[in-house]
């Protein structure tokens, strides 16, 4: 028996997406052995496995984890914090944002990369300067028994043109 999943099925000629082969059991049926589900390279690549960290005496792929803050018992904590650079167009016309990121931070503080979450304004002139200023960021990394691991954060930045102002004039 074969299921194939396809998104919007068989057209113009696509292949599935996802096609898995189920087989019985073993010494059922007087089938020999069984096969695992095929899952395709673009499948797989799709989901992000990395094809070089491998689990020990097995060639199935393991997955990169980072831990989020309610699972490490220190949270990461940045120590060395890069320049927040306001864009000009929106200082000049006083816009205002918030972007919210997650950051993920390796074991040793560094951060590996950072994803928009949400933008406001949507499509704003802000992303940039929040994913410069956020990359360049250095934590001290999230510990979990006492060692040093993985972690992801969700990060909020605000860009208020007003909040500047009020500081100058103090």
């Amino acid at each position: 028996m074969t299921l194939d999943l396809v998104p919007g099925g068989w057209r113009h000629g696509l292949q599935p997406a996802l096609q898995v082969r189920l087989l019985a059991a073993p010494g059922a049926f007087g089938i020999a052995e069984a096969a695992a589900a095929d899952v395709t390279a673009s499948e797989q690549s799709r989901r992000g496995l990395a094809a070089s960290k491998t689990q020990s005496g097995s060639s199935m792929p393991m997955l990169e984890r980072y831990y989020r803050n309610s699972e490490v018992d220190e949270q990461a904590v940045p120590i060395v914090q890069g320049p927040l650079v306001f864009p000009e167009q929106a200082y000049v016309s006083k816009l205002a944002g918030t972007i919210r990121a997650r950051v993920y931070i390796d074991e040793r503080g560094n951060v590996v990369s950072v994803n928009i979450v949400r933008a406001q304004p949507v499509r704003g002139v802000f992303e940039d300067a929040a994913l410069q200023a956020l990359s360049q960021v250095r934590y001290r990394p999230a510990l979990l028994a006492g060692q040093p691991v993985k972690s992801q954060k969700l990060i909020e930045v605000t860009f208020n043109p007003y909040e500047e102002q009020a500081r100058a004039a103090k």
